[in-house]
């Protein structure tokens, strides 16, 4: 293991433990945040295979939590693993969806006239309105003979 991979994993460790209130407010039991906060660090060492699995139920362990969206979880650990897993994917999806607002740009619109695309009836008036020139009609060809 590198001081890389240690610093990342207690970093990790140290973001769970900021997120401790947030599970408690969704309802998840004191039991299951003990075991969460103990065993977090070797959850995290077994699945990412720093810690290689030694017996058939880390290896079972190791299967459930690489297919978490569509698993069932055969234990507690797994179970609480699991759960936060999902809790973690669902807390960063929806950063994606928030908008931050600038102070300097918000009051720019965002589809201002000479930015807009045209509308189709526009488009349609646009060819329909001007007579079809060729090119043999307009252009002056006597300055190139």
């Amino acid at each position: 293991m590198t001081l890389v991979k240690k610093s990342e994993k207690e970093l990790l460790k140290e973001r769970m433990l900021k997120e401790l209130p947030e599970l408690e407010k969704a309802g998840w039991k004191k039991i299951h945040i003990d075991l969460l906060k103990r065993h977090f660090t070797f959850y995290y060492t077994l699945v990412h295979s720093e810690t290689p699995p030694k017996d058939e139920k880390y290896k079972k362990f190791v299967n459930t939590i690489k297919n978490w969206r569509t698993s069932k979880p055969n234990n507690i650990h797994e179970e609480v693993y699991l759960n936060y897993i999902k809790f973690f994917m669902k807390k960063n999806s929806n950063k994606k969806d928030d908008k931050v607002l600038d102070p300097v740009w918000k009051n720019i619109p965002q589809n201002i006239p000479g930015a807009m695309q045209y509308s189709q009836e526009m488009i349609d008036k646009f060819n329909t309105e001007y007579e079809s020139e060729s090119w043999e009609d307009w252009y002056d060809d006597w300055k190139y003979r």
